[in-house]
């Protein structure tokens, strides 16, 4: 029985890795932006909850039936289990008249019964220590969350299998949300001994930093962005029939308006706005367009320089030893920014970066003005540099 319970919680902890991949940046824009900061222990019980979320969902759906002849010999959950509490009656059947502390500890039904409590008390203390929730909306939530996973087993996974594999269970229903309510019921004095999550602390202290994290999430969410939006050009251009042997210039000319035009004429690039950041020169004057193309040319220098080395067809030394400037610029390249720009942003009294220092730039951090309860919003955020932090 424990083995079995342990097949969906050691696959979760090899799904996690992806999840925690595919939400980051989602997280971090929402974080930046309530929080002023991506880290600390909102973050760490954000993606607790989210391993615990994976975790029950794996348990809903695994360990799948392996004999694809599942459904012609297995037939005790094709008929869902709709009377209300007639998990007491099979504790009782399988007690047989036991009822010492050691014999229900030895009662399969009664550790059934326990775990579909437990299960979703984890969702009933966090909607109410982090999201302020009641105890109304907590609940419903929690009968929400368990009807899903009823009418999956019920559905066989949503018609993936042509049966159901597990049971649907009223009982079940009537447990997790039971477990949903002593969860928000726990979070009231134990909420009370963990840190606030409030977010009004950490954006007076942390949103006006300009972190080495702040600007790394910044530049994966241009890249990203970057990529996605050439990867719809070149998918449109295709749909239409045009040829993209010379695909090199719509590359060019998308990277010119994405790294140079769009910060020279808003101050930022999409991922930098994603972050709350801007960069500008020293005085706080714009950047210019010249200063923004040198700057993200060294910062982007690994990967053009790559580009080019990529498209050599023939590597000849001998008549054109030119060619092993390529190599060289990109080893160079990627010291500056792989080695040199992260030292010199977590090590250097200013966290300036090599690129920075030529180009007389330095990132701004975003700070929306958040007015107090009753009071006007402010129509515009103000900025902060980062000097000397």
């Amino acid at each position: 029985m424990v083995a079995t319970y342990l097949v969906p919680v050691r696959t979760a902890l090899i799904l996690f890795p992806f999840l925690v991949l595919a939400v980051m940046l989602p997280a971090a824009f929402v974080s930046y932006r309530r929080r002023g900061r991506a880290g600390g222990w909102p973050t760490f019980v954000f993606y607790a909850f989210l391993f615990y979320l994976l975790a029950i969902a794996t348990q809903t759906v695994l360990p799948l039936p392996a004999d694809p002849a599942y459904c012609a010999g297995h037939t005790y959950a094709s008929s869902p289990q709709l009377r209300p509490f007639y998990f007491v009656e099979v504790v009782s059947q399988r007690a047989r008249g036991h009822w010492s502390p050691g014999a229900l500890l030895h009662n399969p039904a009664v550790w059934t019964t326990a775990l579909n409590v437990v299960m979703l008390a984890p969702l009933g203390f966090y909607v109410r220590y982090a999201q302020r929730m009641r105890l109304v909306p907590a609940a419903l939530i929690g009968f929400g969350v368990s009807l899903f996973f009823e009418l999956t087993q019920l559905t066989g996974l949503w018609f993936v299998y042509p049966c159901p594999y597990r049971l649907f269970s009223v009982d079940d229903l009537i447990l997790n949300t039971a477990g949903v309510v002593v969860g928000w019921l726990v979070a009231g004095p134990l909420g009370r001994l963990l840190p606030s999550p409030e977010p009004e602390h950490d954006r007076r202290r942390y949103a006006a930093k300009v972190t080495f994290t702040r600007r790394l999430f910044a530049l994966a969410t241009d890249l990203l962005g970057f990529a996605a939006l050439l990867g719809f050009l070149f998918g449109l251009l295709t749909l239409f029939g045009e040829d993209l042997t010379h695909r090199d210039t719509p590359v060019v000319i998308l990277a010119v308006v994405w790294f140079v035009v769009l910060p020279a004429v808003t101050g930022s690039t999409p991922g930098k706005r994603a972050m709350l950041l801007r960069v500008v020169r020293r005085g706080r004057r714009r950047a210019g367009p010249i200063a923004l193309l040198v700057r993200n040319g060294v910062l982007l220098s690994p990967l053009w320089l790559a580009w080019l080395v990529l498209e050599v067809d023939r590597w000849d030394l001998g008549d054109h030893p030119e060619l092993l400037l390529l190599p060289v610029a990109l080893a160079a390249s990627v010291f500056v920014v792989g080695v040199w720009t992260p030292l010199a942003v977590l090590l250097d009294g200013e966290h300036r970066a090599p690129y920075e220092r030529l180009t007389r730039t330095v990132n701004v951090a975003i700070v929306p003005d958040v007015p107090e309860a009753g009071a006007a919003p402010e129509p515009a955020p103000r900025e902060e540099v980062l000097k000397g932090r």
